[in-house]
């Protein structure tokens, strides 16, 4: 693909990512937050629509004056929490050639300018740590020059990790229940808004698009 600036396109489309990954760790923590028993009061659907509408930032959750202190999240606090916000840009890495295929008319980007995103991502010390997430990207990528399927995006990774790593989240409660079953649907939902964002960014990047 020809792009008006190729080095600030890996850039914008990188920072896109990181983006997307701190506004999905925000909204899983607000959604724990809303799991709270003081909680109920504020509509989930609302949580929802806030973070859909704009998957680059997740700022207008504060709207809802959700607790977020160590008194009643303290387990979205922990550094075994925060290590979500890396995995989170990891699993969006790895699906790079799946969100890279949009183009404008035939022109699509090479290969390398996928590898290129996905390596600049990894330069800013994202890794899977402890091999949580289970897709690779060169497993994907040879998937979609095959024409393969490729499984939906899931928070079953998510959901694996906090069992293993954060043993409070292993536990039978209603709050866990909610929180998971809230998670299941953010993270499809997500990465579908996330895939639309990311076709907007490639395709305002570039040569033929109006400045």
């Amino acid at each position: 693909m020809v792009f008006r600036d190729e080095k600030n396109a890996v850039a914008q489309l990188s920072a896109l990512l990181f983006d997307a990954g701190e506004s999905l760790f925000a909204a899983t923590r607000h959604l724990y937050a809303l799991s709270g028993d003081s909680s109920y009061n504020c509509n989930v659907k609302d949580v929802f629509k806030v973070v859909l509408n704009n998957v680059r930032s997740a700022d207008s959750l504060s709207a809802f004056h959700l607790d977020l202190s160590d008194a009643s999240c303290a387990i979205v606090n922990s550094l075994d929490y925060k290590m979500v916000f890396r995995l989170m840009v990891y699993s969006f890495a790895v699906r790079l050639p799946v969100l890279c295929r949009t183009g404008a008319g035939n022109d699509r980007m090479t290969d390398h300018q996928v590898s290129a995103v996905y390596n600049a991502i990894l330069k800013e010390g994202i890794s899977n740590a402890s091999g949580v997430i289970p897709e690779k990207f060169s497993d994907i990528r040879a998937s979609v020059r095959k024409g393969t399927s490729i499984p939906p995006y899931s928070a079953e990774w998510f959901r694996s990790y906090l069992y293993g790593a954060i043993p409070g989240f292993s536990e039978i409660s209603n709050r866990n229940f909610f929180f998971f079953g809230a998670t299941d649907v953010l993270f499809y939902l997500f990465y579908l808004c996330l895939e639309q964002e990311f076709q907007r960014c490639i395709l305002s990047l570039c040569e033929d698009a109006a400045i």
